[in-house]
């Protein structure tokens, strides 16, 4: 616990560091999900999507998205997760891998928990699934989220689990800022960047609303921060590199 509250030299950096990555992240959050609530953003893009597609999910076994991007997707970061942890298993017998092996332990740490808590939540709150819903050709009545979440009474589909496969590998951005590497946008960017497209996919298949990946986004974010203290953080004692620094890529 000590690292939280170590003394950097600039004063401002810790409470910087997590205004950025853990307030904003957590009041924009609520924002969105108050005001997706307030307007309905779930039902009105489902809405659209389902009259779209001609009353019907008639996307929902298109083999670009049931075949490319559900299940590729999902056997995507299956492989990266493999490729992170033989690379992490291998730092200890080869020593040009050896530098890496906090950052592999991290990202590997980071991305199956995510996907874990991702996994549990769905099982576990028994929010429905558009195509549930009688005005998406389901059975039941529709329901808005915050009902469902007092109800539970569907098949488990919140939050998003393949949104969770972008998602997922945040830790990229945080070993990036542990480095004070410039890529480090980059590894912000293409998670969310593949976040979305996996989000968007389910949706078009009726698998899910905005609020299921909105959610995701969230919780893979705060994992991914939660690994970062713990395995990153107090390796330096500090929390001195600023989200904004421009340093160069180094290993520890």
């Amino acid at each position: 616990m000590a690292a939280l509250f170590f003394a950097v030299k600039n004063g401002t950096s810790v409470h910087r560091f997590w205004r950025y990555h853990l307030v904003y992240p957590l009041l924009l959050f609520t924002v969105l999900l108050l005001v997706g609530h307030w307007f309905s953003w779930d039902s009105r893009i489902a809405d659209y999507i389902f009259m779209q597609e001609g009353n019907r999910w008639s996307l929902r076994n298109h083999w670009l998205l049931s075949a490319v991007l559900h299940e590729g997707g999902k056997h995507l970061s299956i492989l990266l997760a493999l490729i992170v942890v033989f690379a992490w298993l291998g730092s200890f017998y080869f020593f040009h891998l050896r530098p890496w092996r906090r950052v592999l332990g991290y990202l590997f740490l980071s991305a199956i928990s995510a996907s874990a808590l991702v996994s549990l939540a769905k099982h576990s709150l028994a929010i429905s699934c558009p195509w549930e819903f009688s005005r998406y050709g389901g059975d039941i009545g529709y329901l808005s989220l915050l009902q469902q979440l007092v109800i539970r009474n569907g098949d488990g589909c919140f939050p998003a689990g393949h949104a969770s496969a972008g998602y997922a590998w945040f830790g990229f951005y945080f070993v990036g800022l542990y480095w004070q590497a410039r890529w480090r946008w980059l590894g912000l960017a293409l998670p969310f960047l593949f976040g979305v497209v996996f989000g968007v996919t389910q949706q078009l298949r009726g698998a899910h609303f905005l609020s299921h990946d909105l959610a995701t986004l969230l919780v893979c974010w705060l994992v991914a921060l939660l690994w970062y203290w713990l395995l990153l953080t107090p390796a330096h004692q500090s929390l001195q590199y600023s989200v904004f620094a421009k340093g160069n890529f180094h290993h520890e």
